[in-house]
């Protein structure tokens, strides 16, 4: 699966995190231009991957999953994880 969305939602958490691409890329296993491409929507992310991103950084499938209509719908996701 590559989404630009749901690359763009790994930024997002990633840096909510406050962690780098070299520390998320580190605790899953990859490196760090994998990651980069994986947020940059131009790597195939397959399922066991984005679970591991996900459990990496505390979010739901769903926040990467399900559709949003603009960013601020992206940014609540932040404020009520548990939807």
């Amino acid at each position: 699966m590559v989404s630009p969305s749901i690359g763009t939602r790994i930024l997002q958490a990633r840096e909510e995190l406050g962690i780098t691409q070299q520390e998320l890329a580190a605790r899953l296993g990859c490196t760090q231009a994998a990651l980069s491409n994986y947020e940059l929507g131009k790597r195939r992310l397959y399922l066991a991957n984005l679970e591991k991103i996900a459990a990496a950084l505390g979010k739901p499938m769903s926040y990467f999953t399900e559709p949003t209509t603009d960013e601020g719908d992206a940014r609540d996701w932040a404020r009520y994880p548990h939807r």
